[in-house]
């Protein structure tokens, strides 16, 4: 799903909802003959490279007799927004994709990789068919919790003929992305807290992002205080604890829920109201606790309506440190914080690192995996690519490229 609209404004709240066939007609929903619903199904598979919603987010329009993979985080996420997030909407016919070998797909041989993301448990993926064999970066970085993986990416992958290379941040300003990497962004959030040791922060993030939140916890840890979490960001974190050992959990040291009704609700619904138990008998901590010690805490929230009911509240007292560590640009939509914040002219810091390879990351990527020809993808910014990489090819939306040709 497109992030924004042509003009750049957000999509219309329930556009996921609407019917597939006007979806298509307005050119949100590629033309795809034999892929959705009221269709005699053509297509073999769908493939998911993350749980992103610009990788997924209008993934539920497949006939459902196509399977749709992912891997296991990836499907755990999926899972986890339809339990919590109002108007998700997730593929009925979901399957996971080996990690450590190729599963056949018609005449196509497909493996997933593991690549470091700000989503959890991402892949790249190698294709192989009539000979050739293409992969797809996925999206990517270098800079986060586990660079080996960009490392280790040509040795896992082989011999390569074309390279499908993402470039979000090709063209786009030094810095724009935040922090150099995960790391500085763990530091600069110890030194805020050490900073303001009698005030409450509330760090603004993705409930997906399993780095910022060990990098979150880390900081808190290395200050004396207790990292705050909500039923969901514990859900979450529970159901990636396999694939991420060094994440925090509800019932690890120094960590504490803060609990929010509807979440509650939605885990009743579910029959997880047992879990809603273990959490509280881990750690519950009230507003009025959080209150009468703000500097004993630091909160790792999203942009939420029940996330600035907590500031609001918190703020008859002291006004907790508010810390926007996702991409800047979303400050300029108006979400429940940056609009708080708007309204009590607060200026939020930003304490940040991208998800997204930056342009020597991936120069040095496709050197290392020789291909015979690069195409850009995810990007604004394909005709800059030839700069720093060879045999670049620019291919527009819809065209047909045959890579077995000379």
């Amino acid at each position: 799903m497109p992030l924004t609209q042509p003009d750049g404004s957000d999509w219309p709240r329930g556009t996921m909802a609407r019917p597939g066939e006007a979806l298509r007609r307005e050119k949100v929903l590629p033309n795809i003959e034999g892929l959705y619903a009221g269709s005699k199904p053509e297509v073999t598979a769908l493939i998911l490279s993350h749980a992103h919603l610009d990788h997924y987010g209008l993934a539920h329009y497949v006939h459902n007799d196509i399977p749709v993979f992912g891997s296991r985080g990836t499907l755990a996420m999926l899972r986890a927004s339809k339990l919590f997030v109002p108007d998700a909407v997730i593929p009925e016919n979901l399957r996971e994709l080996p990690t450590s070998e190729a599963k056949s797909l018609a005449a196509f041989s497909v493996q997933g990789i593991p690549v470091d993301h700000a989503a959890p448990d991402s892949r790249a993926l190698l294709v192989e068919a009539d000979g050739q064999r293409l992969l797809y970066s996925g999206d990517l970085r270098a800079h986060g919790r586990q660079p080996q993986l960009f490392k280790d990416l040509p040795a896992a992958a082989g011999p390569i003929d074309v390279l499908i290379l993402e470039g979000t941040t090709v063209g786009q300003a030094q810095g724009s992305h935040g922090f150099t990497n995960e790391i500085d962004v763990e530091h600069r959030l110890a030194e805020l807290l050490k900073a303001n040791g009698s005030g409450l922060a509330v760090v603004i993030a993705s409930g997906q992002n399993i780095d910022r939140a060990i990098s979150v916890y880390q900081a808190a840890l290395a200050t004396g205080r207790e990292l705050v979490i909500d039923p969901y960001q514990a859900y979450v974190l529970m159901m990636l604890k396999d694939i991420r050992p060094d994440a925090p959990q509800f019932n690890s040291p120094s960590v504490r829920v803060k609990f929010v009704s509807n979440h509650v609700a939605k885990l009743k619904a579910a029959g997880l109201w047992s879990l809603a138990c273990k959490m509280s008998r881990a750690g519950k901590v009230s507003a009025e606790q959080l209150a009468a010690n703000p500097g004993g805490f630091v909160f790792l929230a999203r942009s939420s309506g029940a996330t600035v009911a907590l500031i609001r509240y918190l703020a008859r007292t002291t006004q907790p440190i508010i810390v926007w560590s996702q991409w800047r640009d979303y400050l300029n939509r108006n979400g429940p914080v940056p609009k708080y914040c708007k309204e009590q002219g607060i200026e939020p810091l930003v304490i940040h690192s991208g998800g997204h390879a930056h342009p020597e990351d991936l120069a040095d990527l496709a050197e290392r995996l020789h291909p015979g020809m690069v195409v850009p993808i995810h990007t604004e910014a394909a005709a800059q690519f030839a700069r720093f990489i060879p045999n670049v090819r620019v291919v527009a939306d819809g065209e047909t490229l045959n890579i077995g040709e000379p």
